[in-house]
């Protein structure tokens, strides 16, 4: 029997992704993914019109979030799969991250200027178009009036966490995010755990509720995938995996993780479970 793989973390130009929705789709679907989610940052704009493309061409796509989160001063990453994206709260409450990360975008481009860098915010809003603002929209605008020689400068000089014209964006607490998803019936999963180093807070997640971990990730090596799913299995957690593509530099990394198809339905059968239906 032919093995069917998964692809459960792709960003799209509805957040901070350089392929459209419709892309993704298509490049998928000729990689012979069985089914991908599009896990945008604070929108499910993308999911949206993925699915239309999807009911075309032959692939399941499935609804999903990324949300940011901190705890103990260390920032990380929430996904929220096989979510109700069309309940009422969870919308507004998705705006409201859209707005604020407008409203840091403009901090940010008032740094610039301080700093010297002529930057218009209308600059940056141009190239985000419908998407939410973001860092690496900032990054595009740098690049392109020629206020930086590469993308990797713009972050470097600028806008990384310790750069002069960063400006943190606000974070939910674990908890919020885990209860924010849940809400609509969604299942949360740490993102990628082993980027950051800190593995003895997983015990506290699980503690506030969460449902799973991203064990496999395009930064991981074996080791670290069968250290997750150990993990996971170890604490009855589930476990699911993408590449986390963003179309970004030479690679599209769109299903370059071999994720089984398993993990979606482990998270089919716990959303069963823990919501019915």
């Amino acid at each position: 029997m032919e093995k069917k793989y998964i692809d459960l973390h792709i960003h799209t130009t509805a957040s901070d992704g350089l392929l459209s929705p419709e892309k993704v789709v298509e490049l998928s679907r000729e990689l012979n993914l069985s089914a991908i989610a599009i896990a945008d940052h604070d929108t499910v704009d993308g999911f949206q019109r993925a699915k239309v493309k999807a009911s075309a061409v032959g692939i399941e796509v499935i609804s999903a979030v990324e949300l940011s989160i901190a705890y103990k001063k260390i920032d990380f990453h929430l996904l929220g799969y096989l979510i109700d994206c069309e309940g009422e709260e969870f919308r507004k409450k998705i705006a409201s991250f859209r707005q604020e990360r407008i409203l840091r975008g403009e901090k940010m481009v008032v740094k610039l200027n301080e700093l010297g860098v002529p930057l218009h915010i209308d600059s940056v809003k141009n190239i985000a178009g419908d998407a939410s603002v973001g860092r690496p929209h900032l990054a595009d605008a740098l690049l392109k009036n020629d206020y930086v020689k590469s993308y990797d400068e713009a972050f470097t000089r600028y806008l990384g966490y310790h750069a002069p014209a960063y400006v943190p964006k606000r974070y939910l607490t674990p908890r919020e995010g885990i209860e924010l998803i849940h809400s609509v019936k969604g299942l949360a999963i740490l993102a990628h755990p082993g980027t950051s180093h800190r593995d003895e807070l997983l015990v506290d997640f699980m503690e506030m509720g969460i449902d799973g971990i991203e064990a496999y990730h395009s930064q991981y090596d074996n080791f670290l995938i069968k250290h997750y799913i150990s993990w996971a299995k170890k604490y009855s957690l589930l476990y699911t995996g993408g590449s986390d593509c963003h179309g970004r530099g030479h690679e599209i990394l769109i299903g370059k993780v071999k994720v089984p198809y398993r993990c979606l339905d482990m998270l089919k059968e716990a959303k069963k479970s823990k919501f019915g239906g």
